[in-house]
């Protein structure tokens, strides 16, 4: 007669590995949704970049570069120059030479990010401004808004 310990010799070893599968793959949907989240708050705080340059005047290219400098952290690898080596007091030094260039091509000279392409900015007015960034997973998209209190101060007045 079999004892029936013997028969399930390998039962803990099944149960562990399903166990080991479970909490894997429950570690990684956190980690996605960690990165999807940060997207997502990095894409607002751009899309606040973008709301607060058309306030100030700014035109359409001085508020995409806004939100592309913004959205760095969430664009992928450095293009241009060549993202292999990170080096960030290089990096940190292009930026402004990245928003004083007049022209885009010029620009993408100074600083390039792979995700840059994928970055879409609707920024008609400074009520209302959308920023879209597709990947290959999701897609995000941040929002922003600056009310217009000019009239509070200045048309009651008499000015």
């Amino acid at each position: 007669m079999m004892s029936p310990i013997r028969g399930r010799s390998g039962q803990s070893m099944v149960e562990t590995m399903i166990a080991a599968i479970v909490v894997v793959f429950g570690f990684l949907a956190l980690f996605r949704l960690s990165h999807m989240l940060t997207g997502k708050i990095l894409l607002e705080h751009a899309a606040m970049r973008v709301a607060r340059a058309r306030a100030v005047g700014f035109n359409d290219f001085m508020c995409l570069k806004s939100a592309r400098v913004a959205a760095i952290p969430v664009c992928g690898r450095r293009i241009w120059p060549d993202g292999d080596e990170f080096d960030y007091e290089m990096e940190r030094a292009r930026i402004p030479i990245y928003m004083a260039t007049p022209v885009e091509a010029v620009a993408r000279g100074a600083l390039e990010y792979e995700g840059w392409g994928r970055l879409s900015v609707d920024a008609d007015s400074c009520s209302d401004v959308r920023i879209g960034l597709a990947n290959e997973w999701f897609d995000l998209e941040g929002r922003a808004s600056i009310e217009d209190n000019s009239s509070l101060y200045m048309g009651s007045a008499g000015l």
